[in-house]
C-alpha cells in the first residue's frame, strides 16, 4: 500500500524498457550499463529505485552507521563503567550540543539536510590554527574514507577540535580522551577568515540546488554562488561564473535550412512560443518539525502568486493530483512518488525533488495552471478546513468548455496516426532517459569521490609541509641552533601544494553541486515522456463510450414505433410517446458523447503539438546549452587553479 509507486490508472505500456529484465533492453540485446552498474550498497547510485521498498543506500561519504562505529571505539577503549561512561558522554554531546556547534553546522547546511562536505569541513577546520596533522587526523578519526560528514560526524569533529586546542602539543587525540574530557570541555575557537566566509560558508548545497530546470531566467541571481547551478534556461553567456550582459544573443541556424530550427511549421501555438521566459517557479521544500507521529509537510511557495508560502502534507499533493486527473484525464499529468512507511532521508530528498517537479510541471501547463483547485492549493493557508468545509467539482473538462468550428477544423484526420508514432517509440526512449539518468547519477558518485580524495590529499600534502622542515638534521634540538633554508623552503611550497588541492576539492564540491541540478534536470525531461505514457493509458481506459450501443437501441426504438404505428392498436399512441421520449433522450446522450470524441481528439492534439512539442525542444535545447557553459567555466576555474600554482612554484627552491 505505502511502498508501491503511484500510477496514473491502468497497466503501463507492455513494451516499456522499465519492465524488462535486468541487463536486457526491449530489444533483447544485453544492455552494458546494466552489467557495470554499482551495486547500491557501494555508491548509492546505479540500480538504485527510489521508489522501492527496500532502506535507501546511504549517501557516498556518509553512511548511516558511522556513528555508532565512533562509539564501538570508544568501548573497545576501555571496559566496565569507564567505557559506559565515555559512551553516554558522547551520547550526551550528539544529542544536545553546543549552541555554538548547531550554528556552525547551520552555516554550512543551511538547507539541514546534515551532510557537510569534507572540503568545507577542512576549510573550517583549517581556522582553528592547529597543525595540519592534527587536522587530519581529526578528519580521519571521523570521516572514516568518506567524502562527507554527517551532523553526529559534524559534531563529534568539533569537539576533537576544541580537544586539541585545549591538549598540550605532543598528546595524542583520539576518541577515548574526547570521552573523558567530555565533562570538562571548552568550546572550539574558530575564527574563520573573510575569504574562508566567501568560499565555504556561502557555498551552495546540494539540497537548495532546484529540482529541474528553473524556467525564469529573472529568478536567478548571478552570484558566486549560485552562478556554478545549473539553469537550463538562462541562454545569457557567463565567464568564470558570472553573466556578461548583452543585447544580441547569437542563435545558431545550422539545424535547419531556413534557419528557424525550433518552429513547428505552424503547429505551435502563437501564445506558447518563448514560454520558457515567463514560467512560474514553485519551491518544495521539507519542513523539519513533523506533524504527529511521522508525517511530514512540505513548504511550497510560487514565485507569482502573492499568498507567500503555505505548509502541505503529501496527502494534498495526492489529493490535488486526484482532482486534476479527474478534471482534465485527456491532458499531460506527471505522476507522484509514494508513501513509505519510516523513511530515511535519501528517499524524503528524492521525494521532495519529485514533488517539486510535479507541482512545477503544473502551474506551467498552458491549460491547468489557472486551474482553481491548484490555485487553492498554492495559497490557501489553511487548506486542510477548506477541504473539509468546500465540496470541490470533479466534473471532466469536456462538460463545461466546447470547441468551435476552427477548434474542431484544427484536429488532423491522421492523429491517431501521430500519436501512433509517438506511442511507438516511447519505450525506446524512455529507456535511453532512464541510462542517462543512470549515468550522471554514477558522474556525481565519483565527482563527490574525487571531492574527498582532493580534500584528504591536501591534508596530507599539508602536514608533509609542517613535517619536513622538523626531521632536517640541521633542526635537531641541542645543535648549533642552525635552521634549514632548503627544507623551510619546501615546506611552504607544499603549503602552496596542499592549499591548492583544497580550491580542487571545493571546484569539484561546485561541480557535484551542477550535475545534481543537471540530473534533476534529465528527470524533468524523461517525465514529460512518462507523462505521455499514462496518457495513453488513460485514453484508452476513459475515452471508451457508449455510442455504438445507445444507436442500436435507436434504431430498435424506431422499428418498435414503426410497427405500433402499423397496428393501430387502442393506447399505441401512449406508448410511442414513451418511445420517442426514451429516443430523444439517447440522441441527446450521443450528441454530447460525440462531442466529447471530438473534445478528446483536440486535447490529444494540443498536448501533443504544443505541450510536449515545444518543452522537449526547449528543455533538452537550453538544457545542454547551459549545461555546457558552466562545464566550460569549471574547467576554466579549475585550470586556473593550476596555473596560479604553476607560478608560486616557480620560486620554490631545489638545492
Amino acid at each position: 500500500m505505502f511502498n508501491a509507486p503511484r500510477r496514473m490508472g491502468g497497466q503501463p505500456l507492455s513494451s516499456s524498457s522499465f519492465l524488462t529484465s535486468p541487463g536486457l533492453s526491449s530489444s533483447g540485446y544485453m544492455d552494458p550499463l546494466a552489467s557495470s552498474m554499482p551495486a547500491p550498497a557501494a555508491a548509492g547510485f546505479g540500480d538504485m529505485d527510489p521508489w522501492s521498498a527496500v532502506p535507501s543506500p546511504a549517501r557516498s561519504g556518509t553512511p548511516r552507521g558511522s556513528i555508532e562505529e565512533i562509539r564501538e571505539g570508544i568501548t573497545a577503549g576501555g571496559a566496565g563503567n569507564g567505557a559506559t561512561t565515555g559512551r553516554e558522554g558522547l551520547n550526551g554531546l550528539i544529542n544536545d550540543p553546543p549552541a555554538v556547534y548547531v550554528s556552525l553546522l547551520d552555516q554550512l547546511n543551511p538547507s539541514g539536510t546534515g551532510h557537510i562536505s569534507l572540503a568545507s569541513v577542512h576549510r573550517l577546520l583549517a581556522t582553528s590554527k592547529l597543525p595540519a596533522l592534527t587536522v587530519e587526523k581529526i578528519i580521519n578519526l571521523t570521516s572514516r574514507d568518506r567524502s562527507s560528514l554527517a551532523r553526529q560526524e559534524f559534531f563529534c569533529a568539533l569537539a576533537l577540535v576544541a580537544l586539541a586546542q585545549s591538549s598540550p602539543e605532543n598528546d595524542d587525540i583520539s576518541i577515548e580522551r574526547l570521552s573523558a574530557s567530555l565533562p570538562n570541555l571548552p568550546l572550539p575557537d574558530l575564527k574563520p577568515s573573510a575569504a574562508s566566509i566567501n568560499s565555504t560558508l556561502s557555498l551552495p548545497s546540494q539540497s537548495n540546488a532546484p529540482a529541474g530546470y528553473d524556467l525564469n531566467p529573472d529568478s536567478h541571481a548571478h552570484t558566486p554562488s549560485t552562478s556554478t547551478g545549473f539553469n537550463g534556461w538562462d541562454t545569457t553567456p557567463r565567464t568564470n561564473g558570472f553573466s556578461e550582459p548583452s543585447n544580441d544573443v547569437h542563435v545558431s541556424s545550422g539545424y535547419s535550412a531556413n534557419g528557424s530550427a525550433f518552429r513547428s511549421d505552424g503547429i505551435l501555438d502563437e501564445s506558447q512560443q518563448g514560454y520558457w521566459k515567463r514560467l512560474e517557479t514553485v519551491e518544495v521544500v521539507l519542513i523539519a518539525e513533523k506533524e504527529g507521529w511521522f508525517l511530514q509537510k512540505y513548504k511550497v511557495e510560487s514565485d507569482k502568486r502573492a499568498s507567500g508560502s503555505v505548509s502541505r502534507r503529501y496527502s494534498d499533493f495526492v489529493w490535488l493530483l486526484d482532482c486534476l486527473i479527474k478534471r482534465y484525464p485527456f491532458r499531460l499529468l506527471p505522476g507522484l512518488p509514494p508513501k513509505r512507511i519510516g523513511p530515511d532521508a535519501s528517499f524524503l530528498e528524492s521525494r521532495r525533488k519529485a514533488l517539486r517537479r510535479f507541482i512545477n510541471f503544473v502551474v506551467n501547463h498552458p491549460v491547468m495552471k489557472d486551474d482553481g483547485a491548484l490555485n487553492v492549493f498554492l495559497t490557501e493557508p489553511n487548506f486542510e478546513a477548506w477541504r473539509k468545509r468546500t465540496k470541490v467539482s470533479t466534473d471532466e473538462e469536456s462538460m463545461s468548455k466546447k470547441l468551435n468550428p476552427a477548434q474542431e477544423m484544427a484536429i488532423p484526420a491522421d492523429l491517431e496516426e501521430k500519436l501512433g508514432n509517438l506511442r511507438d517509440h516511447l519505450p525506446t526512449i524512455m529507456g535511453s532517459y532512464q541510462k542517462l539518468v543512470v549515468l550522471a547519477e554514477r558522474g556525481l558518485a565519483r565527482l563527490q569521490a574525487q571531492m574527498g580524495d582532493a580534500s584528504r590529499m591536501a591534508l596530507g600534502i599539508q602536514s608533509v609541509g609542517e613535517t619536513v622542515g622538523k626531521c632536517c638534521f640541521r633542526c635537531v634540538p641541542g645543535g648549533n641552533g642552525e635552521g634549514c633554508s632548503l627544507c623551510e623552503g619546501v615546506g611552504r611550497g607544499l603549503g602552496e601544494v596542499g592549499e591548492s588541492w583544497t580550491r580542487v576539492a571545493e571546484e569539484t564540491e561546485k561541480r557535484a553541486i551542477m550535475v545534481t541540478r543537471h540530473i534533476e534536470a534529465l528527470k524533468t525531461q524523461r517525465d514529460l515522456y512518462l507523462s505521455f505514457r499514462d496518457l495513453f493509458v488513460r485514453h484508452d481506459k476513459l475515452s471508451k463510450d457508449s455510442v455504438d450501443a445507445l444507436r442500436k437501441k435507436v434504431e430498435t426504438r424506431s422499428k418498435k414505433i414503426d410497427g405500433l404505428k402499423s397496428a393501430a392498436k387502442p393506447g399505441w399512441e401512449a406508448e410511442v410517446d414513451k418511445l420517442v421520449a426514451a429516443t430523444d433522450q439517447d440522441n441527446s446522450t450521443i450528441a454530447s458523447l460525440l462531442s466529447r470524441r471530438v473534445f478528446i481528439r483536440a486535447c490529444m492534439w494540443h498536448e501533443l503539438s504544443v505541450v510536449h512539442h515545444s518543452r522537449q525542444a526547449a528543455q533538452v535545447t537550453l538544457g545542454w546549452r547551459e549545461f555546457t557553459r558552466d562545464q566550460v567555466d569549471a574547467m576554466g576555474r579549475l585550470r586556473d587553479v593550476w596555473d596560479h600554482l604553476g607560478e608560486r612554484l616557480q620560486g620554490m627552491p631545489v638545492e
